[in-house]
């Protein structure tokens, strides 16, 4: 009887065994992420005045060319928009940010991404309703910056490509495709696949 006891015993104990190093294991990516977002929190603030921001500079957009309340709105928002610092700051975490600027930076940092969101909304639906004025090259200049400052809205791309496509303009698709593969967002992937497919030309009956 005393062979069959030991070797459950020893069963039971590698058991335990195993069972404590699945939940160290389990457990590790939580504690990384503490441990990150403790040193984060500890991280000293740091000059963020050279970052990336938004340039206005040299950018020619059609303000009160057309007399138009929803376009009227949207230039009124991108004019007071560029008294403000606007950041993109699409695809990077609150502990990133805190971990490469200081916690002290956070509220500004987070301020400034929130501008940049503004932005490329407002563009997206300037760029949209000037279209459907048929003011197309204006429709083009307005998403084109959109997507330089690094806009990933899937709207822009996709008008954008399309005005493109109706000028013929393949040298153009194809730098906005470049854009698109530039983007650190979650969008990228559908954005890519969208003018991916929108270049493709289709086969006689499909």
């Amino acid at each position: 009887m005393g062979l069959p006891i030991i070797l459950g015993w020893t069963l039971i104990f590698m058991l335990v065994v195993s069972w404590k190093r699945h939940k160290s294991n389990h457990s590790d990516p939580e504690i990384e992420f503490w441990e990150r977002e403790n040193a984060a929190n500890a991280t000293r603030k740091q000059d963020i005045s050279n970052l990336n921001y938004v340039d206005f500079t040299g950018v020619s957009l059609p303000f009160a060319l057309f007399q138009d309340d929803f376009l009227q709105q949207c230039e009124k928002q991108v004019l007071k928009l560029k008294d403000e610092k606007i950041l993109n700051l699409t695809g990077i975490s609150n502990t990133e940010l805190k971990l490469n600027y200081g916690a002290a930076n956070l509220p500004l940092l987070t301020r400034y991404d929130q501008n940049f969101t503004l932005l490329v909304r407002t563009l997206n639906s300037w760029g949209h309703r000037l279209q459907e004025l048929s003011h197309t090259e204006e429709a083009i200049t307005v998403l084109a910056f959109a997507v330089s400052v690094g806009s990933d809205m899937k709207s822009t791309y996709q008008l954008l490509a399309e005005l493109y496509q109706q000028k013929g303009n393949t040298e153009a698709l194809r730098s906005l495709q470049n854009s698109a593969a530039s983007l650190n967002s979650l969008m990228k992937e559908p954005v890519l696949a969208m003018l991916k497919k929108m270049d493709t030309p289709e086969l006689p009956g499909n």
